[in-house]
């Protein structure tokens, strides 16, 4: 039984962000230290086909998502096996877990994955990626099933048995703001929100790489009771939690952000991002930065939180 949860929890290894942030002392301010992803090629690994990738690699990409392509939608995954857990997950989307799959352990198949991520793009769910996940001790041998140094394993000991951890890789099939398996994508807000994606280029300088996930995490629908609310009036921004719907100068801060974007001027998204950090409240502050150290903490391996003094994730 410990098992069987274990290996649910892995599609929801971050069930913990719905929890008071209070109960993470160290993630408030260690979003700094976290593993927010490698800062990747703008031109050939921020979107697909990822032609900076291995040929290897980028025809196991294609090759995957071909024989997902039948799963694209929710309704396509749960006949097939596919339930989804807990929701939309900041920068990952909404997990949907084959729990068949997913009980096979350490013996995986490229083709295979025991989990698809799903997000809402243009109101509509889409299929945006997978995940493989098993469970082995933290330095595990499990080769990855991709050639590329920027596939890693990232795992979370708080999902299984004293001594070993769950260990778990992302697969992008869309644009992702840190290449094509990071395990944060902070352009799915964006997506949602219906808000145009900043130029990948600009995640090159650390100043607009902070500004974008932050813009990116405030961008995230507040949950109220269990339950993400979001408003969209005109297409422009479905965006935030505000149960009434955002403020008309709200509004016009995120014209102004999906604007810019679309026009590909970085002097004026920097403009509108830095008006929109700096009109949020104290409470969304400190949800942002709570979200951003509880999600990149748990992005690490545990290996990375070791070196970098990070205490271990624990239920």
């Amino acid at each position: 039984m410990f098992r069987i949860m274990s290996v649910v929890s892995a599609a929801i290894v971050v069930a913990s962000i719905i929890t008071p942030l209070s109960a993470f002392s160290q993630a408030h301010d260690s979003h700094d230290h976290a593993h927010m992803g490698p800062v990747v090629s703008c031109t050939d690994l921020a979107t697909p086909p990822w032609t900076g990738l291995p040929d290897t690699d980028r025809e196991q990409v294609a090759s995957l998502r071909q024989e997902l392509a039948s799963l694209s939608t929710p309704e396509a995954a749960k006949a097939a096996g596919f339930n989804p857990v807990l929701g939309d997950i900041p920068g990952m989307g909404e997990h949907y877990v084959n729990i068949t799959r997913a009980m096979r352990g350490k013996n995986l198949d490229v083709n295979t994955p025991d989990q698809l991520l799903f997000a809402s793009i243009d109101g509509q769910d889409r299929l945006v990626g997978a995940a493989y996940s098993f469970i082995d001790v933290p330095d595990t041998d499990v080769p990855l099933p991709f050639d590329s140094d920027l596939a890693s394993w990232h795992d979370h000991p708080q999902f299984a048995q004293n001594g070993q951890t769950l260990h778990m890789l992302h697969v992008w099939f869309v644009p992702s703001s840190n290449g094509p398996f990071a395990g944060l994508n902070f352009w799915l807000p964006y997506r949602t929100a219906g808000i145009e994606i900043p130029n990948a280029c600009w995640m090159a300088d650390e100043a607009d790489a902070d500004r974008i996930r932050n813009v990116s995490f405030a961008l995230v629908p507040q949950r109220q009771d269990g339950v993400a609310r979001a408003t969209s009036t005109d297409g422009v921004a479905g965006a935030t939690g505000y149960s009434a719907g955002p403020s008309a100068e709200r509004m016009e801060m995120f014209a102004a952000l999906d604007a810019a974007a679309r026009a590909d001027d970085r002097d004026a998204w920097v403009l509108a991002a830095d008006r929109f950090i700096a009109d949020l409240s104290a409470s969304e502050v400190t949800r942002v930065q709570g979200l951003l150290g509880v999600l990149g903490i748990n992005q690490m391996s545990s290996a990375e939180r070791d070196a970098a003094g990070i205490e271990q994730p624990t239920l």
